[in-house]
């Protein structure tokens, strides 16, 4: 097993926790009301799969209080600092436990005598993930209002290098994004009518063929942009701390069926997206073929990653799973009602002790703007991420093949996609 001492999340909206929506252009997309997040800034009516990955792996929570103090805790991680660490707690202890409430309770804690404690187990973490984020950075779509993986990249490895000798031991780096590049801004898919075009998701046969048509590439050739940028970002980690290659570890995930939000639904999306969703699914669907042919059968290369440190999530498989069998983990095919706002667990006064947000609108599938995925959702991303992290040979924090399984949540259904 390898025990993971770094985590570095890339990706868009999906991952965002407060990135997005204090960028210029998302202050303008929230005041136009293009853009939709909750008051944490992230693109959900609470959590999105990244927290959860947090308080399952640590014990901590950076939902935590209130709205001000969610923000300014996420603050920590949204850049490469000396602060961007967790402390890992057991797993029988309460996510992070906090000061009493009131005031007798805070003033009998204060003239207790003090426990003995030692240093908690520590991950580092950070998350450059940005809504609207887009991996190919051959154009320029929605006038720059959409950012590049690569801008992701170039920060954490700025960062990174400043840190120097602070930044050690094993590094997970997660690369999940590439919806917005079909979804948001519809990238062309290839003519077929090209007959020097590749016929298979192949990637080694579209690398072939930009080697030998390098004209042909800029005028929008499908998904191989997408998948290819990919790649150059892995190698330029890789070849960016050429000493550390090998504590290298990456997890790319694939993407969703745009089905699984209910804009695309017929009978209860919105009606200018349900005809177009019919030819961004095939899209989609070969760029999930042709990663896979990436991370399967990475081209050989000095900074290529080692086959044992560079691992394919296939989420497609696992949301369409869980479209299929939406009762069996507590969903409706629904969205929810606008004003939904975050519940934190704990909360501080005046912040009720109970949700008041019935669980009927807590376990729809999708927010009120009819795209992202609710906490409920989002939970059973993370559940399924969680579990290829461990199946893949890696612990982090707390978590490692026994202990999460014994403390899942829907411990009793699937962790896979069964067959």
């Amino acid at each position: 097993m390898v025990d993971i001492k770094n985590v570095v999340i890339l990706g868009d909206s999906m991952s965002d926790i407060g990135n997005k929506w204090l960028w210029p252009t998302g202050e303008l997309g929230r005041l136009f009301r293009a853009m939709r997040v909750n008051e944490t800034g992230r693109f959900s009516d609470g959590k999105n799969w990244t927290d959860f990955l947090v308080e399952w792996a640590t014990g901590e929570t950076l939902m935590w209080g209130n709205r001000d103090l969610a923000i300014s805790k996420s603050t920590n991680y949204r850049t490469l600092t000396g602060y961007s660490v967790l402390g890992v707690e057991s797993w029988d202890k309460p996510v992070e436990p906090k000061p009493p409430l009131d005031l007798e309770a805070y003033l009998k804690a204060m003239k207790a005598p003090p426990k003995e404690t030692k240093a908690l187990p520590e991950i580092r973490y950070v998350n450059y993930a940005m809504g609207g984020a887009i991996v190919t950075n051959d154009w320029s779509p929605k006038f720059g209002a959409l950012t590049y993986l690569r801008g992701q990249v170039e920060d954490y490895l700025a960062q990174r290098r400043h840190m120097s000798g602070a930044f050690t031991g094993e590094t997970l780096h997660v690369i999940w994004v590439g919806l917005n590049d079909f979804v948001t801004v519809v990238r062309p898919d290839y003519d077929p009518s090209n007959k020097n075009l590749p016929s298979t998701a192949d990637f080694g046969a579209w690398l072939s063929w930009s080697q030998t048509y390098p004209k042909e590439l800029a005028n929008g050739v499908g998904v191989f942009p997408a998948v290819a940028e990919i790649r150059s970002l892995v190698e330029l980690i890789n070849s960016s701390f050429p000493g550390e290659q090998d504590s290298h570890h990456f997890m790319v995930v694939d993407l969703p069926s745009v089905y699984n939000a209910i804009r695309f639904m017929e009978g209860l999306g919105d009606p200018q997206w349900i005809p177009q969703a019919k030819a961004i699914e095939p899209v989609i669907r070969r760029y999930n073929e042709m990663l896979a042919s990436l991370v399967h059968k990475w081209p050989a290369g000095d900074h290529a990653p080692d086959p044992a440190r560079v691992h394919l999530v296939r989420m497609s498989a696992w949301m369409d799973y869980v479209s299929e069998n939406l009762e069996t983990w507590k969903l409706s095919k629904q969205a929810q009602d606008k004003g939904v706002r975050p519940f934190y667990t704990p909360g501080l006064p005046p912040t009720p002790k109970q949700d008041p947000v019935t669980p009927d609108m807590r376990r729809r599938i999708t927010t009120s703007d009819l795209a992202h995925p609710t906490e409920a959702v989002y939970g059973v991303i993370a559940r399924y991420f969680v579990t290829q992290v461990v199946d893949s040979g890696y612990t982090l924090g707390r978590l490692d093949k026994g202990t999460w399984r014994a403390h899942a949540p829907f411990g009793g259904l699937p962790f896979t996609v069964p067959d």
